[in-house]
């Protein structure tokens, strides 16, 4: 489970999608949007929505309110599958590059984004190697 929480006209800066992970997002509070695979949805209290695994995710809170949302997962057994991962569901598959429309022509957002993608292949390519040590 994780507790999103987020300010009015804030949302996420890319997409992501899992390897396995069914999510499951509860609309506690507030209104806003959630982009499943292109297709931008409003959400507000209330509200559940299932997204399958590879589809690709972002949400956003409307200008006019805060946004909070519980998401729930699951996958099968084995997780994490990196000892030294920060979550208990480790295969969620960022997509930096898949900027959600209320960010994508901010160039702010893009240098965040291309840092955060450098940062993970950066990670990646150290584990791949401390693998073959």
């Amino acid at each position: 489970m994780g507790l999103i929480n987020l300010p009015p006209n804030e949302g996420y800066t890319f997409t992501h999608s899992h390897a396995e992970q069914e999510e499951v997002y509860i609309v506690v509070s507030g209104k806003g949007f959630i982009l499943i695979d292109g297709e931008l949805i409003e959400i507000q209290r209330g509200d559940l929505v299932r997204v399958s695994p590879r589809a690709k995710r972002a949400i956003k809170a409307a200008q006019e309110t805060d946004l909070f949302v519980i998401c729930a997962g699951g996958v099968t057994q084995g997780y994490p599958q990196n000892s030294n991962s920060r979550y208990l569901i480790d295969d969620g598959i960022p997509d930096y590059d898949d900027i959600p429309p209320w960010y994508q022509d901010n160039p702010d957002i893009i240098a965040k984004n291309y840092v955060l993608k450098e940062r993970m292949l950066k990670a990646q390519a150290k584990r791949k190697q401390q693998k073959k040590n």
